[in-house]
C-alpha cells in the first residue's frame, strides 16, 4: 500500500556520498548544504577511509566540483585523481545506484518527524550492506 506524504519541515537533507565500486565500499555524509565545503569534506573522509589506495573519483560538473579550490586539493593530495562524467549522464554515475537504493529501502512509504530521523534510518540502513551488495548496485560482479 502506498502512503501519500508531504514534507512539512520545508528543509532538505544534503549528503555527500561516494562510492569504490570494486571494493564494495561506500560512504557518505550529512552536511548544511550542497556547497565546496560539504565536497571537500567528502574527499577527506574518502581519502581517509581509502588510505592506501589510488581514488579516481568521477564527479558530475555541479559548480561545487570545479574551480580553482578543487584544482589546488587534486594538486595537493597525490592519491586522489579527479575526472568530469559527460553532462547529463547520471546513468554512469554508479552513486546514482546507491541513492536510488538507500532511498528505496530507507525512506520509501515512511514519514519522519524531522530530518535527524531521516538521517539516522539512512545510515542505519546503509551500514547493513555487504560488500558483495554494493558491487552489485554498481554492476560489479
Amino acid at each position: 500500500m502506498r502512503v501519500p506524504t508531504m514534507s512539512q519541515h520545508r528543509e532538505r537533507l544534503n549528503l555527500f556520498g561516494w562510492v569504490a565500486p570494486l571494493l564494495g565500499r561506500q560512504g557518505m555524509i550529512r552536511w548544511p548544504r550542497g556547497d565546496r565545503e560539504g565536497f571537500f569534506a567528502c574527499l577527506k573522509d574518502l581519502y581517509r577511509r581509502l588510505r592506501g589506495y589510488t581514488i579516481w573519483l568521477y564527479v558530475d560538473r555541479a559548480r561545487w566540483h570545479k574551480g580553482k579550490e578543487v584544482d589546488l586539493l587534486v594538486r595537493t593530495h597525490m592519491r586522489l585523481r579527479l575526472r568530469y562524467l559527460p553532462t547529463y549522464q547520471p546513468g554512469l554515475n554508479p552513486q546514482e545506484r546507491i541513492w536510488r537504493q538507500v532511498r528505496y529501502e530507507a525512506t520509501t512509504n515512511c514519514w519522519f518527524e524531522t530530518l535527524d530521523l531521516v538521517w539516522d534510518t539512512v545510515q542505519r540502513t546503509t551500514h547493513t550492506w555487504r560488500p558483495n551488495k554494493i558491487k552489485r548496485l554498481c554492476q560489479i560482479t
